[in-house]
């Protein structure tokens, strides 16, 4: 019984963890996409993968993160994006400014 129970409860995280996303991929050019005033829905589309709830205080956050510990972030309020934010993706970006250029290029 033991080797059962242990064995469906393996199954059962390896399912857990599959469907949590751990081959989630974001790539930088994806991250320059996304941008505040987007819906959930719409940052979901632009990544391709529905990402994964993040703990945030009056705010709904929402995370899309790579194996290598790499990810995106995006805050929400009121159903729409008010900030995104990253790690690793764009190790050459030094500032915002780069960043609103990145984002205004790709929205061509």
């Amino acid at each position: 019984m033991r080797h059962i129970t242990g064995w469906l409860g393996a199954a059962l995280l390896g399912m857990t963890l599959t469907s949590c996303g751990a081959d989630q991929i974001v790539t930088p050019d994806e991250y320059t996409r996304l941008t505040p005033g987007m819906t959930l829905v719409q940052a979901q589309q632009v990544v391709g993968d529905q990402g994964q709830p993040v703990q945030a205080l009056a705010r709904q956050a929402h995370r899309w993160q790579n194996q290598d510990g790499s990810f995106a972030q995006g805050t929400f309020l009121a159903g729409r994006a008010v900030e995104f934010d990253q790690e690793g993706l764009l190790a050459e970006v030094g500032s915002k400014s780069k960043l609103k250029k990145l984002r205004k290029s790709n929205r061509r």
